[in-house]
């Protein structure tokens, strides 16, 4: 009995002990719901017939570094945020991290003009594209892109950085183009302002600030996503 316990129910104790301590100190999963952050984390479909990616989330990361701008987070959303979204009190939320203490944050939209004093709302620049998320169709072949003509409309994300004379533009490759406008206040010290990468289906700051609860509290971060381990074949390190 002392050879069974001390070869077989001692190592397995272990073990379940240190996967524990490491999933809540170090490294946790969690399955996510919805697709605010597709393409690059997919939730389910509307038909229910595809798992939602399964992300783990570094834990200690922040306490070896501050946040960075376009991190992906894991964090409790603060009460005014989860009550705009209608969500369960227990489930953390995942959102890319656009705007730091000090950042002023404005999504406005533009026109694509040859004239346009900056080059990247020019035909052929590098914000003439429209990304839309397909209806029910979200998956490698959910996004369609389309080419921005001379006269042709878009949304662009702006960030002013604390001292920076003028905004610049936040491009996030592969991330669905805003079909709304919205001016934030500037961020306040430890606190961040976050968005989904699905931007017209995320419910984020955008919808939050309605209620006075654009920005998310540093404290409130729990570790920043950083890889896709499930399903299979979408096992992937997310940037």
């Amino acid at each position: 009995m002392r050879k069974f316990i001390k070869d077989l129910i001692l190592p397995v104790a272990v073990a379940v002990t240190l996967a524990f301590v490491i999933q809540a100190s170090i490294a946790k999963p969690y399955e996510i719901p919805t697709n605010s952050m597709y393409p690059a984390i997919q939730g389910a479909n509307s038909t229910g017939d595809r798992a939602p990616d399964r992300i783990i989330a570094n834990r200690v990361i922040y306490k070896l570094r501050d946040i960075s701008r376009g991190d992906v987070v894991v964090f409790d959303p603060t009460r005014g945020a989860r009550a705009a979204c209608s969500e369960p009190g227990d489930v953390p939320f995942v959102k890319r991290v656009v705007g730091l203490p000090g950042d002023t944050v404005t999504i406005e939209r533009e026109t694509i003009s040859q004239s346009n004093p900056d080059p990247a709302l020019r035909p052929g620049g590098e914000l003439a594209v429209r990304r839309v998320a397909e209806p029910n169709s979200f998956g490698p072949d959910g996004v369609r892109e389309e080419t921005l003509g001379e006269g042709d409309t878009t949304y662009v994300t702006y960030v002013k950085e604390k001292g920076q004379a003028k905004p610049r533009p936040l491009v996030v490759d592969g991330s669905i183009t805003p079909d709304y406008e919205v001016s934030f206040p500037e961020v306040p010290p430890d606190q961040v302002l976050v968005l989904g990468d699905n931007r017209p289906g995320s419910c984020d700051a955008h919808v939050w600030v309605e209620r006075g609860a654009a920005f998310t509290p540093q404290e409130n971060v729990i570790g920043q996503a950083e890889l896709i381990y499930w399903p299979i074949q979408r096992v992937r390190f997310l940037s």
